[in-house]
């Protein structure tokens, strides 16, 4: 439990109201409770007053019927208020009797494993982690601390995770990439002996996979963060700080630049770059080796800049009354060649 004081000093906002009161849990503007924290944006600071929330996280005003921080990004500052009020804890401590931890693997102090995960021989797992039940951590792997790694969770051996990574349940990491040459007669695999690099502060959605490089590595730098159902293959390196919406896939060898937004059901093909801060929207498609730049909002199949697509669109748009006008045109040009013909 902090005081309104204490939160207020924590995201750096001006506090009007009550610096004493306790707040024990956070809600939304229009559910939250007595002792609890909320927050309001611009346009909608119109329901502060009714809000019920102990303290309110707003942008700017003031409201002398209650206590509210003023911040500059209020949906941040709950975020991170959000977490300090209420940090979470492990559901289970220690190495449960059912896991299976090589003698070889190295865990740090405070490692939490559930019961049926499997911890391979040369495997480091830092402190405080947490692997859920059923998880499998291959041989030579290389989990940071603080990570949360959900039920049946698979690295593959010699992936490597760096700190606070958080894993959801089903995410593969490490399978073999998608890799094979025609011979005439068969398909024959190319072995696939690179490695997964997942950065710190990464998290990966529910059943999202990341397969190992071909050759090289298959790289998630530090920040990024990808949905539920995202497939990232061989080669590819996914840039600090970008994000990756569901069902998402990448093909070999792109590389996705810093800070870029990727919409849900995209996909990109093969040796694409997409730069920093790009954006593609959803269901967009980049065709193979083909770039977007950066900063660039593209959209669609073939993806193209998105001022491109609401042009062809309005365009689109008018097509059944320019039919219309085209055929009252043809028509009153064979009345005029009628005409001439008598």
């Amino acid at each position: 439990m902090k005081t309104t004081r204490e939160i207020a000093n924590f995201v750096g906002g001006t506090l009007k109201g009550d610096a004493d009161r306790q707040i024990h849990g956070v809600g939304s503007l229009d559910h939250a409770g007595v002792g609890a924290l909320a927050y309001a944006e611009t346009g909608h600071l119109d329901r502060v007053p009714a809000c019920r929330a102990s303290c309110i996280l707003v942008p700017a005003g003031d409201f002398p019927e209650r206590t509210v921080i003023v911040v500059e990004n209020p949906r941040v500052a709950f975020a991170r208020a959000a977490h300090w009020l209420a940090p979470s804890e492990p559901p289970f401590r220690g190495v449960h009797p059912a896991a299976a931890v090589h003698a070889d693997a190295v865990l740090g102090t405070g490692v939490a494993v559930g019961a049926w995960t499997l911890i391979e021989r040369g495997a480091q797992v830092g402190a405080r982690t947490v692997l859920y039940p059923g998880c499998y951590v291959g041989a030579g792997c290389r989990i940071g601390a603080d990570c949360i790694l959900y039920p049946h969770v698979v690295l593959y051996p010699d992936v490597e995770l760096g700190e606070r990574v958080i894993v959801h349940a089903g995410a593969v990491l490490g399978a073999d990439g998608f890799g094979f040459v025609f011979d005439g007669a068969r398909h024959v695999k190319i072995p696939q002996v690179g490695r997964v690099e997942i950065g710190s502060d990464v998290e990966l959605g529910a059943n999202t996979c990341v397969d190992r490089g071909a050759l090289d590595e298959t790289a998630v730098e530090t920040g990024a963060k990808l949905d539920n159902l995202c497939h990232v293959a061989h080669n590819v390196r996914i840039g600090s700080h970008t994000v990756v919406a569901a069902q998402t896939g990448v093909a070999g060898s792109s590389r996705i630049g810093r800070h870029a937004t990727i919409g849900g059901q995209v996909g990109i093909g093969d040796h694409c770059r997409v730069d920093d801060h790009a954006l593609i929207g959803s269901q967009g498609g980049v065709a193979s080796r083909k770039r977007v730049p950066a900063g660039e909002i593209y959209w669609g199949t073939p993806a193209r800049p998105l001022r491109d697509v609401k042009l062809q669109v309005a365009h689109a748009a008018r097509l059944p009354r320019m039919a219309e006008e085209l055929e009252r045109l043809q028509a009153e040009v064979a009345r005029l060649k009628a005409r001439l013909e008598q």
